[in-house]
């Protein structure tokens, strides 16, 4: 973890005083764990190794460029987020941006939105690392009722960790992007490698025939794999949701988000690449339920499919952590504004750690009932995908409301921001709709839109309490942002 010297906290915190907050939370992050937290959510080993399948059988060998396609789509919305991050270095980030861009009653909805994102993906997370134990350990360990208990010795040991402070959780995180970077490049350098060996065909990278006969892909299947990359370039946000515990955030932070989404962008799309390469039987892979693991166990044998694993699930911990950490920020930064019913609560920060207690707790506490209470995780997983991506399109369209900022003392759009967030809005929409029109079936659940009845659900809920709560207070003042230092700095 990177160490700064006491003068920038000194500066870091009396420029968070402008914003009407004291420094609470310790500034304990630098420049390379600010990377690595925004990174650790991206995680590209988990995405790969979940969506792969999909975006195979949807347009064949070419899911590398549909790959690509999310990249540049997800550049453009950090790109906003970034100049928003220079301009307003807050945790809670997206809920700040858009209660002062426009009013606390959009920032209610985005923070709810984002909340939604959060704390529907952790327990995911979770089960994801639980399940792939249970396959490494195989016999009674791949039990519904095994997963189930390990999920939630999961669950807490990430709280644990985070209740001991941001620090402890910071350091551990980095020794998983570390692990996940050297993991990332020993694989793609190894199905390269064979690739050339073995003289494979290149064309193979360009083919959108997903069955033999078959013609190229259409619209419909494109748009489809791009839910590939749509699942997985999400979370390169974390780092300005932790901008009040980052040293000199204005700085780092819209580099963190940019560096990260783009490295594991890159990252993923010459992984994605090596494995297409490397499949000796791509219509074979395209009809097997796990065809990543067919691959590259017939091209490195088991022992490399198992260091894979390995390296998987160090990367899915490191995500988990990660999530625990964005997610007990935002709560505790609406919290501090009383715009969540319990906001006293959610609030509190434990003076020796100087880490949001009571937030971390109720994360654990509800990820655990989720667990405990639904048959199928799927059930709220999509939530996050589809409030993530709403989100974003409501922080875009915030930025794209306000008037144009002053420049910042960091990263700056200038005159592009118009014209990137534009772009950026109209990305977002299409993903929201690739995210929830199609009819995507899912193990063992009879409806086939799922993530829009779902995500809807949940919206509706945040609906009934802002009516009843958080409204009543923001019109009486007592709830949002200070009102003296709503104005884009």
């Amino acid at each position: 973890m990177d160490r700064g010297g006491a003068d920038f906290g000194r500066s870091d915190a009396d420029d968070l005083r402008q914003f009407g907050y004291a420094q609470e939370l310790v500034r304990q992050i630098g420049g390379f764990s600010s990377f690595a937290l925004a990174f650790s959510l991206i995680s590209v080993f988990t995405g790969v190794f979940a969506n792969f399948g999909h975006g195979l059988r949807q347009v064949g060998g070419a899911v590398v460029w549909s790959w690509l396609i999310v990249l540049v789509g997800q550049t453009l919305v950090a790109l906003v987020l970034a100049d928003l991050s220079s301009r307003m270095p807050l945790s809670g980030y997206g809920y700040q941006w858009t209660s002062r861009l426009v009013s606390p009653h959009a920032g209610f909805f985005i923070g709810w939105l984002l909340g939604l994102q959060f704390l529907c993906g952790f327990p995911g997370i979770c089960a994801t690392l639980a399940a792939e134990l249970g396959r490494m350990l195989g016999g009674g360990w791949t039990s519904s009722t095994a997963v189930t208990a390990v999920t939630l010795a999961i669950i807490a040991v990430v709280a644990l960790i985070h209740l001991c402070g941001i620090r402890l959780a910071a350091m551990i995180n980095d020794v998983g992007v570390w692990t996940e970077l050297v993991g990332v490049v020993a694989a793609t350098g190894a199905f390269i490698f064979l690739a050339v060996v073995r003289a494979a065909d290149p064309a193979v990278l360009v083919s959108t025939v997903t069955s033999p006969g078959a013609g190229p892909a259409g619209i419909g299947g494109w748009a489809l794999s791009l839910l590939l990359g749509a699942w997985c370039l999400t979370g390169f946000e974390a780092a300005a949701d932790l901008a009040e515990e980052t040293r000199q955030p204005r700085r780092i932070v819209p580099r963190a988000m940019l560096t990260s989404l783009g490295a594991a962008g890159l990252l993923g799309g010459l992984l994605i690449a090596g494995v297409v390469l490397i499949a000796p039987d791509l219509d074979a892979a395209r009809a097997d339920s796990r065809p990543l693991a067919t691959i590259v166990e017939a091209a490195v044998g088991r022992s490399g499919w198992s260091a894979m694993l390995s390296v998987g699930g160090v990367s899915i911990f490191a995500c988990a952590l990660a999530s625990m950490a964005a997610a007990s920020r935002l709560l505790y930064a609406m919290a501090r504004d009383r715009m969540l019913p319990g906001s006293t609560l959610l609030a509190a920060v434990e003076p020796g750690t100087h880490s949001p207690r009571n937030a971390i707790l109720f994360i654990w506490l509800l990820s655990s009932a989720v667990v405990l209470a639904l048959p199928t995780l799927d059930v709220i997983t999509q939530i996050s995908a589809v409030a993530g991506y709403v989100g974003y399109a409501g922080i875009v369209a915030a930025a794209l409301w306000a008037p144009a900022a002053p420049v910042a003392d960091g990263f700056t759009l200038g005159r592009l921001r118009v014209p990137v967030a534009g772009l950026a809005l109209t990305w977002t929409l299409l993903v929201v709709a690739a995210l929830t029109v199609p009819p995507l079936p899912l193990e063992g659940i009879a409806t086939r839109h799922l993530p829009a009845i779902s995500s809807a659900t949940g919206l509706a809920l945040g609906a009934a309490i802002y009516l009843i709560c958080i409204r009543p207070r923001i019109l009486a003042g007592t709830a949002g942002p200070p009102p003296e230092t709503r104005t884009l700095r």
